[in-house]
């Protein structure tokens, strides 16, 4: 449910699509990149298991030594800092058009009054909590919300609501009616807005850095047999449910509004429907579940690269951090509004080296016999393929 719900939170906050070639197309890479995604996931358990890490960074150390675990404590750091302010801008957005719907008034139906407002009163008291198992519950409410916006959107893609004539298409801006190119319209070959799709899946399908932990944590067979086939079914199910729900999003929203899609895509649909104004209160709610857990993330991660993990048990420590980190993050969300910029070049960047790069490079490291010639073989081209989204996807998303 957990490995679900992290994979599902990506697919209403950014889209690359631009034409049919994308959208339509879409569906088989982010199918495709979660069989990647969800064997990296796993090689990554597989290594850690066979030197003895208990973490995504521990893994790392034990392989390649303890002076190069700046690496991924870095990638981490950013990435989780780049969610961060993702995050707070969903959060705004989604409240503010809630706020049009029931009629609240004028200063709160707007997305910075929101930022500032749940980040003082709700994300960061739950980003102080040093117990989060309360927040399970937010695994069910996350997952149970994404559901119910792929439901949505599939109505109101049926419904024609939003096309020319729809109840709403006269109720959205001219910049999120629906824009759908001619079929006469020639078409490169190759469409280059594939790769930002293809860079943007490696931060939707990211939670690489719990792999070690959720192997630990998995019980083994009753025989004492191996308990690798039975994770692998987990990753297989976990990575399998997210890319048949992402691609059904991706294809639901591209299919009503075209090329006018938005980065949120929540954003097209109109603020006086109702059932907009669920799919946002349910994601919003998700969201609002994921941050402190991504903020304990980003705040165990600053410690540890300095060596300070230890001070983090302090009070003082602990709630100045966090502080400092909520009100630097949630601060750059008042200003910073573009998503697919954001999710495009940290998917590019720091997703790429977390789901392809690192872990290929720790399969190919390991002496333990964890992988085969042959894996290994596959891991340099995984690598190879890696820097080549990283580097490709950044460019594309900076043109």
């Amino acid at each position: 449910m957990t490995r679900l719900r992290f994979s599902t939170e990506s697919p209403t906050r950014a889209s690359p699509v631009e034409d049919n070639h994308v959208a339509n197309g879409g569906r088989r890479p982010a199918t495709s990149w979660s069989i990647v995604s969800a064997y990296t996931f796993s090689s990554i358990a597989r290594v850690g298991a066979a030197v003895g890490g208990n973490s995504y960074r521990d893994t790392w150390a034990k392989v390649f030594g303890e002076k190069t675990a700046i690496l991924p404590d870095v990638t981490v750091i950013f990435m989780t800092m780049a969610a961060a302010i993702c995050y707070s801008i969903i959060v705004g957005d989604s409240f503010a058009s809630i706020a049009k719907l029931v009629g609240a008034p004028a200063l709160l139906t707007t997305p910075n009054a929101w930022i500032v407002l749940l980040s003082a009163f709700v994300l960061l008291p739950l980003s102080l909590l040093r117990d989060l198992s309360k927040l399970a519950i937010g695994s069910v409410i996350g997952t149970a919300g994404t559901l119910y916006t792929a439901l949505f959107m599939f109505l109101r893609l049926l419904d024609g609501s939003y096309a020319p004539g729809g109840k709403y298409f006269a109720a959205i801006s001219a910049a999120a009616q629906p824009a759908f190119a001619a079929h006469t319209v020639a078409r490169p070959l190759l469409n280059t807005g594939m790769f930002v799709l293809l860079s943007m899946l490696a931060s939707a399908y990211l939670a690489h850095y719990n792999a070690p932990k959720f192997y630990e944590d998995l019980q083994p067979p009753a025989d004492g047999s191996s308990k690798l086939p039975r994770f692998n079914t987990v990753c297989l199910a976990g990575f399998g449910g997210a890319a048949a729900l992402m691609g059904s999003i991706m294809a639901f929203g591209f299919l009503t509004f075209g090329g006018a899609s938005q980065g949120l895509i929540l954003n097209n649909y109109a603020t006086a429907d109702p059932l907009a104004g669920l799919a946002r209160l349910g994601i919003a709610l998700s969201i609002i579940f994921s941050y402190p857990l991504n903020m304990t993330g980003l705040r165990e991660g600053i410690l540890a690269m300095f060596g300070q993990k230890a001070a983090g048990a302090k009070a003082t420590v602990h709630v100045l951090l966090t502080l400092a980190l909520v009100l630097i993050l949630n601060g750059s969300s008042l200003f910073i509004k573009d998503l697919g910029l954001i999710v495009g070049l940290g998917g590019a960047i720091l997703g790429s080296a977390l789901v392809y790069i690192f872990p290929a490079l720790m399969a190919i490291g390991e002496t333990k016999g964890a992988m085969s010639p042959m894996e290994k073989k596959v891991n340099w081209g995984l690598t190879g393929l890696g820097v080549f989204f990283a580097i490709l996807g950044a460019v594309m998303c900076l043109k």
